[in-house]
């Protein structure tokens, strides 16, 4: 095809034809101009279907991810629920009133806090590749860049609550009441057991002793006030989990 080009220039030169030349050099401009956009326009939506093909399956993987991590947290949340009520009825004033089993199970119910341990490695992947920026709906985009920031605000009230309970609580509470009296109420969905601890019989009057005490009654209202913050973020954390996964539905092809 060049070959071919270059040959018609060649006869127009010799018969000095020029202005016919002008235009037919023009019109190969032309022609390769033309040539060049189509190909470019080619390797755009080429590189456009490749992006989109890399963003659908960043998206599938979050999706799952997301999935997983909203599962885990409704049972976390459903423990923590349990907890909060176990440390309000706890705080009642007809609580002496229970029986010492009754007391047992509801101080380990109490104390038997999760932890929330979000899979993030899709999450990671995806910035850390790029991937990220492939994502087209700039609602998803941005309820996104939110994930860590709502993940560390959850963990560092948890940590208080843990620094809390292991500080303060656990060797005030054994003052009074083994722990292993507890033990009964450490049973949870992600968690079990083959074995159980045997509870010790105690004088009555150590529970007695227990709720008189001002200082357990402050550290029940604490074990109650930590849980309460954190029982708030994890179910607005649900709610933006449960937002996330309606956009990802609506941008999955």
């Amino acid at each position: 095809m060049i070959k071919f080009f270059r040959k018609i220039r060649q006869k127009l030169l010799s018969k000095n034809k020029f202005s016919k030349y002008l235009i037919y050099a023009i019109g190969e401009i032309v022609l390769v101009v033309i040539g060049i956009l189509i190909a470019l326009q080619i390797n755009n939506w080429n590189s456009f279907k490749n992006d989109r093909a890399i963003e659908q399956t960043a998206l599938k993987n979050l999706k799952t991810e997301f999935e997983e991590n909203l599962g885990q947290l409704r049972i976390d949340n459903d423990l923590n629920q349990a907890s909060l009520d176990a440390a309000y009825s706890l705080l009642q004033s007809e609580r002496i009133t229970y029986l010492s089993t009754e007391i047992d199970s509801l101080l380990g119910t109490a104390l038997n806090y999760a932890t929330f341990e979000a899979g993030t490695g899709v999450f990671d992947e995806a910035i850390s590749s790029g991937k990220m920026r492939l994502i087209q709906n700039d609602s998803l985009k941005t309820l996104l860049s939110k994930w860590k920031g709502k993940l560390n605000e959850l963990g560092e009230d948890e940590i208080i609550r843990r620094n809390h309970i292991i500080n303060n609580v656990s060797a005030l509470f054994r003052k009074y009441i083994p722990y292993r009296n507890f033990d009964k109420a450490y049973d949870r969905k992600d968690y079990k057991r083959n074995r159980r601890i045997e509870p010790l019989d105690i004088s009555i009057t150590n529970y007695e002793k227990f709720f008189k005490s001002i200082e357990v009654d402050g550290a029940l209202y604490e074990v109650y006030l930590n849980q309460s913050y954190i029982h708030s973020i994890s179910v607005t954390l649900e709610n933006y989990i449960e937002d996330v996964l309606k956009l990802l539905d609506k941008n999955i092809e």
